[in-house]
């Protein structure tokens, strides 16, 4: 018995390792290709940046390719063992099907506690850091975003376009500044343009020589035939706030991305409040922000309880489904997690309403699915 717990034990921890790397490496992709790989690309950011930026996607991809690298892990080896036969020769032997799910349980449940060291201490202290790090890149070298020879509109309301960048100053410097309807109503052209970085406004200070100003018809942008008169320039300044691009330089983190030491100072300062003499505004701002202190818990350990309630699922739903092809397994093993995702999304709209306790209707996604999974697993064992 004990070489058969080790066999599947070990068949799952392989199988279920390499479904997480996949789902890492898909998860990574993703927010790269989104943030990061265009400034690699474009040359805003080095090699040795991007490669930091990675790593510091690695523990979040990994909160949410767990439950599901070990879901697809379980269904794959459960239904080789079915299609194979191997199963129906362990029930004539006397070994029951409760004992063929124990080392496979096992195994989720140390992938449980292992989600949640990741979830509570890693994965939000690195997400953060990637926040501030992409947030900081502007602010301490704004020219890191200008390409020379392409349209910037990386600033709203402006377009920007510079030939040439050299030593900290670029030559032949465009500006369009846009209205509502993103419709150019002002050119600015200079000769030279540098860009400072002003801390006390949180902006960023664009200096132009030697320049003229086209100003257009505000009522028809777009009809080049009827313009304003042009007006020359030696020096103009222009102030690019940085809040609308970025977000505010001091703005408060999100609980998101609090660690769990973090989340726990916050709620006691919410309890100790309560617990004081507060008035009836301090009383219900307190409160509320305990609640939402309360369901980030709740959540993060509610992902790394889903590793053991997706398995429970996956063991009889591998067993019924019998089949070796790994796409059909697949197939079904994202079906199952994307559900329990969407659920808990949906769950996710209600933290700002307390009434609603979205700190307990968060385990319900387990809930439901370890009850689904007792009964799949009951009548997989009757058969």
């Amino acid at each position: 018995m004990l070489t058969l717990s080790r066999y599947l034990g070990w068949n799952v921890t392989v199988t279920s390792l390499s479904g997480i790397l996949l789902f890492v490496f898909i998860l990574i992709t993703g927010n790269a290709m989104r943030d990061i790989l265009g400034l690699l690309a474009e040359g805003t950011i080095p090699f040795s940046l991007f490669l930091e930026l990675l790593w510091l996607l690695v523990p979040y991809a990994f909160s949410f390719a767990m439950p599901l690298g070990v879901l697809i892990g379980i269904l794959l080896t459960m239904g080789r063992l079915s299609a194979n036969r191997e199963l129906t020769a362990l029930r004539s032997a006397g070994i029951s099907i409760y004992s063929v799910a124990a080392p496979v349980l096992f195994v989720a449940l140390c992938g449980s506690f292992l989600a949640i060291y990741i979830n509570t201490i890693h994965a939000p202290s690195a997400r953060a850091s990637y926040k501030a790090i992409l947030n900081d890149l502007v602010r301490t070298d704004p020219l890191r975003f200008i390409v020379p020879r392409a349209f910037i509109h990386d600033f709203p309301g402006y377009v920007l376009y510079v030939a040439e960048k050299e030593e900290g100053r670029m030559q032949d410097f465009w500006l369009w500044e846009l209205d509502k309807k993103k419709r150019a109503v002002r050119l600015l052209r200079a000769d030279e343009g540098t860009f400072a970085f002003d801390e006390t406004t949180d902006s960023l200070i664009l200096t132009l020589v030697n320049g003229f100003t086209e100003l257009r018809d505000p009522k028809e942008p777009d009809n080049l035939q009827v313009l304003q008169p042009t007006l020359l320039f030696r020096d103009a300044r222009i102030r690019l706030p940085l809040a609308n691009l970025l977000g505010a330089a001091n703005q408060p983190r999100r609980l998101a991305n609090y660690t769990m030491d973090e989340l726990l100072k916050r709620k006691n300062q919410a309890e100790s409040i309560l617990s004081g003499d507060p008035s009836d505004e301090e009383a219900t701002i307190a409160r509320k922000d305990e609640l939402r202190v309360q369901y980030q818990i709740s959540r993060r350990f509610a992902l790394a309880a889903s590793v053991f309630s997706l398995a429970l699922i996956a063991v009889p739903l591998g067993i019924r489904v019998g089949r070796t092809e790994t796409h059909a397994n697949f197939a079904v093993g994202l079906g199952i997690a994307m559900t329990y995702y969407t659920v808990l999304v949906v769950i996710g709209w209600t933290e700002n309403s307390p009434h609603l306790r979205p700190d307990l209707l968060v385990w319900a996604p387990n809930f439901v699915a370890q009850g689904l999974g007792f009964l799949l697993l009951t009548r997989a064992a009757r058969s």
